[in-house]
């Protein structure tokens, strides 16, 4: 049994179809891997930003699982009212 705190826990790949690998951690996108006409691998991570050029799959996976940053904080989005503006001379905007 693989140790939750021991590096590439939680990791799986899958591939989409030939040459197209997705990885995900624990439910979390972690990237994808794009194999090119050449036979390299183009790494990219969860905000598709390329991590590198491998000549073999697994050292394209290596970067994408070990290559990311700590999770950020999540995102809240709230709405904010600003007041409309008061009105004084009998319409005029001040």
């Amino acid at each position: 049994m693989m140790s939750p705190n021991r590096p590439g826990a939680g990791v799986v790949w899958a591939r989409v179809e030939e040459g197209f690998h997705v990885g995900s951690q624990n439910g979390v996108f972690l990237g994808y891997i794009d194999r090119q006409p050449g036979g390299a691998f183009l790494a990219y991570d969860g905000r598709s930003r390329m991590v590198g050029r491998f000549e073999a799959l697994t050292a394209a996976m290596a970067a994408v699982t070990n290559g990311q940053p700590p999770q950020e904080a999540e995102i809240t989005l709230t709405e904010v009212r600003v007041p409309a503006p008061r009105t004084v001379d009998g319409g005029k905007v001040s």
